[in-house]
């Protein structure tokens, strides 16, 4: 999850972006970078503050689409979701393919 943040949030801004976003995150809100998949909801509400509704709803779909394409999935083509609901559906969609014969 890190990778696909990190690599989606330099691929749209920078890197120095993914620095300065791990910085507040841990310097406001006390979330070190390692656990930043546990809080999603914090890292989506830090990306609005900064750079907006819009932007948000792109780049968390940006990194949703990253993860899928990580886990060798199919990235749903659905109104846009949260990024929690997307990591949701990815680790619903692992499991099902683990499952299948």
């Amino acid at each position: 999850m890190l990778e696909s943040i990190d690599e989606t949030i330099i691929a749209l801004l920078s890197r120095e972006v993914v620095d300065a976003l791990y910085f507040n995150l841990y310097t406001v809100h006390s979330i070190p970078r390692a656990e930043v998949p546990y809080k999603l909801e914090t890292l989506c509400a830090t990306l609005n503050k900064v750079f907006g509704a819009p932007s948000t709803v792109t780049i968390c779909k940006a990194i949703g689409r990253k993860l899928f394409l990580k886990l060798g999935l199919t990235f749903p083509n659905s109104p846009p979701r949260t990024l929690s609901e997307y990591v949701e559906e990815a680790k619903t969609m692992s499991r099902e393919r683990e499952i299948q014969p």
